[in-house]
């Protein structure tokens, strides 16, 4: 990819977000906001969240995860049938449109077109036990929208949805994906996620939010007791559902939160065991090995990838001190940064066409801007490795090589750079 081709220029001065990270992305000039909690996305960080998506789905397929897509405009009744409708609409958090014939949801979710999508054609057990899954965008019309892509209007959303013949089924699916969601956010480099239990509002019991702890960044009060390896969020004390709270907290319903310390942190993941909440509403039903209707044990799952953009690229300057992606997610694996001169220029072309060749994921910064501009705007887009035609190959027809991961900085042939590249 040619830089000149992006339409790109970065800014001298940071952005208008409440939240630093989402700031520095508007000056790198791959984020653009349009309005509260309505963001454009840049090629780099487009290509990055497509990466964190790919993520998701090889973790999915080696569990047997198939992906759907569901209607992003969901029709009235289907939110009648679950008596969402009314609840949704009262609260102002879904938007709806008005049709020639029909009223709609602009999809914040969506557990009743999961189980419509299957009613009508699964009807005996045997095709039970299989998880479905999208990813898509999501619309919610948040009161206060806050941290820039953290919390905001319209999202990139994964969800999930498992259907099974019983109570022990859906719990078996529930650990697959728990110990999926842990691989996931292993390999997008994240080291600070705890699994915590939580309430379930989506009409069963058992729920745990995978967490982001980050007492800058953080939009959850997190209570935690390291000795018991407790961790539950603020709501859950706050309870007067006895029986839901001891449900949640077990055996240490009585602790007093004295005992816990608090500290903040982000929800990257929900998921849900729901029972047969929805299918009960929605008349999902199957005949069971006993020739008997029942209506099916569905969980629901759901990963905010906008907002794992942004804390990954928290994540990663906490650690680094400075934006490097990981080679995991970042849109390149190396940037060619030329003086802006003839003989350097040429050069930058030709390496460019050769690694590429080779199935280097890499980027030609060609524009007409000075050597120095160039590096700058390189720390604003996180690559990891950049590769400096100037002086030194126009005199000794060498390359500058960096990481800046490692810090090395050395001068190197051509020979020398396949070698550090790995091709």
């Amino acid at each position: 990819m040619k830089l000149s081709n992006l339409g790109l220029r970065t800014k001298k001065t940071i952005g208008t977000e409440d939240c630093y990270i989402s700031e520095f992305l508007e000056q790198s000039g791959q984020l653009k906001k349009y309005a509260a909690g309505c963001f454009g996305f840049g090629t780099m960080l487009l290509k990055i969240r497509r990466n964190i998506e790919d993520i998701i789905r090889k973790h999915f397929d080696e569990i047997g995860c198939a992906e759907v897509q569901y209607s992003i405009l969901q029709p009235k009744n289907y939110w009648v049938q679950s008596g969402r409708w009314e609840k949704y609409v009262k609260s102002g958090t879904m938007f709806t449109t008005i049709g020639r014939q029909s009223e709609y949801a602009i999809s914040p979710t969506a557990e009743e077109l999961s189980v419509a999508m299957v009613k009508d054609h699964i009807k005996s057990y045997r095709d039970l036990g299989f998880i479905h899954y999208q990813i898509g965008t999501k619309f919610r019309d948040e009161i206060r929208c806050q941290g820039g892509l953290v919390k905001s209007k319209e999202f990139n959303m994964m969800d999930a949805y498992s259907f099974d013949e019983n109570k022990e089924n859906m719990e078996k699916n529930y650990a697959k994906m728990v110990d999926a969601y842990h691989k996931i956010f292993k390999e997008l480099g994240f080291d600070n996620i705890k699994n915590i239990k939580s309430i379930n509002d989506m009409g069963g019991k058992t729920a745990s939010e995978f967490m982001f702890f980050d007492e800058e960044y953080g939009q959850d009060t997190i209570y935690c007791n390291d000795e018991l390896n407790l961790y539950v969020n603020e709501e859950v004390f706050d309870l007067q559902d006895q029986t839901l709270k001891e449900y949640v907290l077990g055996e240490y319903k009585d602790t007093d939160k004295s005992k816990f310390e608090k500290r903040k942190a982000t929800e990257l993941g929900h998921i849900f065991q729901n029972d047969q909440n929805y299918a009960k509403m929605m008349n999902g039903t199957f005949t069971n090995k006993e020739g008997k209707q029942e209506y099916y044990w569905n969980g629901c799952y759901g990963i905010g990838i906008t907002r794992v953009v942004a804390l990954l690229a928290v994540n990663q300057m906490k650690k680094f001190g400075k934006l490097i992606w990981e080679d995991s997610v970042s849109a390149f694996d190396v940037n060619i940064i030329c003086k802006n001169d003839e003989i350097c220029l040429a050069e930058g072309e030709n390496l460019y066409n050769n690694l590429k060749a080779k199935g280097v994921k890499v980027c030609f910064d060609n524009r007409h801007y000075s050597l120095g501009e160039k590096i700058k705007d390189n720390e604003l887009f996180g690559i990891r490795k950049i590769i400096i035609i100037g002086n030194e190959f126009i005199n000794n027809k060498t390359y500058d090589f960096e990481d800046r991961k490692t810090n090395n900085r050395i001068k190197v042939s051509y020979s020398d750079l396949e070698k550090e590249l790995n091709i």
